[in-house]
Order: structure tokens, then sequence, then C-alpha cells
């Protein structure tokens, strides 16, 4: 048995580590990596596992050549016997999970995993719960639904560029409700629990996610994971909250390609500073006056120094494109050339 990794991320890399551990041979192809990048026949592989961040119009051709294609969430079905617990939705669905990963190591210990960062397949079999973020790319590619408990938190209008338009978004989104049980609209991690196992969980401090409206000093807020228009709206709204009448500045980047360039307004930021290589792009869908256009990050530092403006919030609202690697590598970057800004 011979099969093909398609995708050589960090999906692609779990692929590799489950088939080492069953002895299966196997190859690599993605073509971004020139190592892996060469011409390949996919009829002749008995199976292909597929990452999901593979374009759904390129995944769909390998279907049609190949009927044996898997993601990382059909192996774990087929692999796993824990009790699964599926959690997405436009936005929250990281912190959701993270809150309720912290109430059940409380109760009974849970791998958290999936599209919140954590390889599935290096979590088979090694505790009683399973918390899995998913995307809408993992639920679209999906065979068929065996988690335990699907959790849909919200749909909003996000990642047209893949699914197209909004209804086929939606109809990947919902497919999570074809779990054992289901539940729509409810993501205080509480009630949750209490649903999930029967029980009322005791009140505990639950801690947030590293990069999601992360306070790096009193004056200085590191919202990295903020990926679409929504998550930096509700961003906002804290920080017009938390600064009141003092003022800041809202500093954007990333792609706005997800989104489909659409026009966005966005109002309580004293000024709005936009950098990176899709600044330009983004200056033309933000809808505000008062904002500036920088190449680095670095420069927006030496502007905000200069200017003595004290309070930031840093809340991309776009994917990292061609800027960053990933949300955590521009979240790394921000703490560490503000870190060293004086509060004062």
């Amino acid at each position: 048995m011979k099969s093909l990794i398609y995708g050589y991320g960090k999906t692609g890399k779990s692929f590799a580590r489950f088939l080492e551990s069953k002895e299966y041979k196997f190859d690599i192809y993605d073509d971004n990596l020139p190592k892996y990048s060469k011409k390949i026949d996919l009829k002749k592989y008995n199976q292909i596992l597929c990452s999901p961040g593979v374009p759904k119009n390129i995944f769909e051709k390998i279907r049609n050549i190949n009927k044996n294609v898997l993601t990382d969430l059909d192996i774990f079905f087929q692999e796993d016997t824990s009790i699964k617990i599926g959690i997405t939705g436009t936005n929250r669905k990281s912190t959701t999970a993270f809150h309720l990963y912290q109430l059940f190591e409380k109760f009974e210990p849970a791998n958290l995993i999936g599209n919140i960062g954590n390889p599935m397949l290096d979590y088979i079999n090694t505790k009683k719960y399973s918390i899995i973020e998913l995307s809408s790319f993992q639920l679209d590619k999906m065979i068929t639904n065996k988690l335990d408990f699907g959790i849909l938190l919200n749909i909003q209008t996000d990642h047209l560029d893949y699914h197209g338009n909004f209804e086929f978004y939606k109809l990947a989104k919902e497919r999570i409700l074809d779990a054992k049980k289901s539940i729509s609209f409810e993501d205080n991690p509480y009630d949750l629990f209490e649903w999930i196992t029967g029980q009322k969980s005791s009140e505990i401090n639950l801690k947030n996610l590293p990069y999601r409206f992360q306070h790096i000093s009193k004056n200085i807020i590191n919202d990295s994971k903020s990926t679409n228009y929504h998550s930096l709206s509700y961003a906002v709204k804290r920080a017009n909250e938390i600064f009141l009448n003092n003022g800041y500045v809202l500093i954007v980047c990333g792609s706005p390609k997800k989104e489909e360039f659409r026009k966005i307004d966005i109002k309580g930021p004293d000024q709005i500073y936009i950098f990176g290589k899709h600044a330009k792009q983004i200056d033309k869908c933000v809808n505000n006056k008062n904002k500036k256009v920088f190449n680095e990050l670095s420069d927006v530092v030496n502007h905000l120094n200069k200017h003595n403006q004290k309070n930031v919030l840093f809340s991309p609202g776009y994917p990292s494109g061609d800027d960053f690697s990933n949300f955590e590598d521009r979240g790394v970057a921000f703490n560490k050339i503000f870190g060293n800004l004086n509060e004062n």
C-alpha cells in the first residue's frame, strides 16, 4: 500500500508521522516546495492524504482522479476512540475551544486539537475526550461526520475566496450539526460543559489564548489572531471601552483577498496604521479618513514614538498573506518589537 501526502505543512508532516508509525510507504507532493513539486501520477496511489488548506478546486480535481482521498479528520475518525467534541464558527471557535478545554482539565483530561494548531493525528487514543476546533475547510472536505458532539457558535460571511459564496460557506459550517448531538449559537463554556457531561463545572479563572486580545502592557494589545472583519470589529469594540476618551491607534495588515476586497467601516480609533505587502489593497478597503500606510512594522513603531502615541491595538483583521507565515508568527513579531515600548 502506497500513499501520497498532498500538501506538506503542519498537517502534512503529521500525516508523515502517522504513516511512519504504521510502516506505510508514501510520497510527498507540495507545489510550494521545490523538493516535493515534481510531476506525479495521482492514479498510482492507494490513497491520497490531503491537507485542509488545499484549495477547493484542486481538491475536487484530485478526488475526480483518485476516489480514495482522505483528510486528517477522516483518519482521526477511523483510528480514534475518544469522545469527540467538534467546535466551529466564524468567530470565537479557538477561544471557546480553549476555555472548554480548561474546564475539562479540571474534570477529566482532554486533548485540544485540530485547527487550533495541534495536529489531531498526533493525539490518537491518548485521552478520553478530544476537543477539536474545525475550520470550514475541514468540514467541507470531511467524508462523514463521526463527532459525538457538534457545536456551531455562529456564522458570518468569511472565506468567500475558498467557498465561492456565503451559501456554500454556510453549508460547510452546518455539516458539524450532523454529529450525534449538536447545538447552535451557544458559546458559554460552562453551559457547553454541562450540555456535554451532564455536570456543572465550578467557576475558574479562564485564561485566553496567546495573541487573542493579549495585553502585553497596560497600553498595548496584541490581537494577532484577528483574521477577519468580524473579529476585528469585536476587538475595536472592546478597545473603545478600554481606552474610552484617551484615544488609541489601530494597526492592521494582511491580505484582504479572503474578504474579496470588500469595503469595511472602522469607527473608534484615532488613527488606523496599515503596513505590509498588502497595505495599498487594505487602504482601498478601509473607509476611514484618519489612516496612514507604512512599509514595515518597524516604520509604524518609529512613527508612534515620534508622535508619542502610547495606546495601541494590533488587530490585523485579515489572514497573514505574504507578510507572515501565520497569525502566531506575526503575533511573535509584534510582541518582540512592541515589548520594548515605554508605557509611560
